[in-house]
C-alpha cells in the first residue's frame, strides 16, 4: 500500500490550507490590535517560515518593509509583492545586521527539535527591535485537529509546551486563543489534507517505510474515518484547528 504523499496530494493540501484557513485573519487582528499601536509609523516585518505567502500578503498593507524567510523555494513561487524581500533558506543560515519591529514565526517550531526551541527563541528575539514585538502561533493541545493527531501519535510540540519553556526562560509573554479552520467540498479533499497533516506531522519516512502492509492499511483506515467525521449537515468537511497566539514584546 502506498503510504506515501504525491505531488498532486501536496498539491491539494496545499490549496486548501491557503484558501480556506482563517490564519491569516486571526494573525491580522491580532496585530492590529495588540501590536500595530505600539510600533511606530510604517514598520518592518520579518515572517519566519513564511510558506506560500499568504500572511505576509494580508499584512502587507500595514507595514513599511516586509522580509520573508522560506527554506522551500517551491512555496515562495511565483510570489510577488512589490519591496518585499525573500530569503531562500533557514533561519539558521540568515545573516541580517538588521533588526525589525515584528518577527512573525508562525507554525514553525514543528519542524524544530524540542531541545533547540530555547535557541530558536533567542534567534527570533535577537532580530526584534527593542520596543518591537515577537509573534509565534501554534497549535493548541486542545481541539479537533489536536485529538485527530493524538489518535495517531502524541506530541509536545504544542503551544503549552512553548508557554513552559517561556516561563522558564522568564520572557514575558501574552497568549490569545484563535480557532482556525479548514474546509472542503469533497470526501477525497479532507481525506487528503487529513493524511497530509498526520503523515508530515507524526511520523518520519523511516517510520512510514518500516510500515507492514497491516499497518499501513490500519493507519489509512484510521485517516478516512477521521476524514468521514469532519463532514457536516450541508455536506461540506470542516476540520477545525485551535492555536494560540504568543505575543512576546522586547523591552
Amino acid at each position: 500500500m502506498n503510504i506515501t504523499l504525491s505531488p498532486q496530494d501536496y498539491a491539494t493540501a496545499f490549496r486548501l490550507l491557503t484558501r480556506t484557513s482563517r490564519h491569516h485573519e486571526n494573525i491580522a487582528r491580532l496585530i492590529q490590535e495588540r501590536v500595530l499601536p505600539r510600533l511606530p509609523e510604517r514598520p518592518s516585518l520579518l515572517d519566519v517560515g513564511a510558506g506560500p505567502g499568504t500572511v505576509a500578503r494580508r499584512l502587507a498593507p500595514l507595514f513599511g518593509s516586509l522580509t520573508l524567510i522560506e527554506p522551500n523555494p517551491d512555496q515562495l513561487r511565483g510570489f510577488e509583492l512589490a519591496g518585499a524581500k525573500i530569503f531562500h533558506g533557514l533561519l539558521e543560515h540568515y545573516a541580517s545586521p538588521e533588526q525589525y519591529d515584528l518577527v512573525l514565526c508562525s507554525h514553525v517550531l514543528y519542524h524544530v527539535p524540542l531541545a533547540d526551541w530555547g535557541g530558536y527563541i533567542d534567534r527570533l528575539l535577537a532580530l526584534t527591535r527593542p520596543g518591537g514585538a515577537c509573534l509565534l502561533v501554534l497549535g493548541a493541545a486542545r481541539g479537533q485537529s489536536y485529538q485527530m493527531h493524538c489518535d495517531f501519535a502524541p506530541t509536545e510540540a504544542v503551544s503549552e509546551r512553548l508557554i513552559q519553556l517561556l516561563k522558564e526562560k522568564r520572557i514575558p509573554h501574552e497568549v490569545a486563543a484563535a480557532m482556525n479552520g479548514f474546509s472542503a467540498s469533497s470526501f477525497e479533499e479532507m481525506y487528503t489534507l487529513c493524511r497530509f497533516l498526520v503523515l508530515e506531522d507524526c511520523y518520519t519516512h523511516e517510520q512510514l517505510a518500516a510500515l507492514s502492509e497491516d499497518e499501513a492499511r490500519q493507519l489509512d483506515d484510521k485517516l478516512r474515518a477521521h476524514a468521514e467525521r469532519c463532514r457536516g449537515p450541508d455536506g461540506v468537511y470542516r476540520l477545525e484547528q485551535d492555536e494560540d497566539l504568543i505575543l512576546l514584546p522586547k523591552q
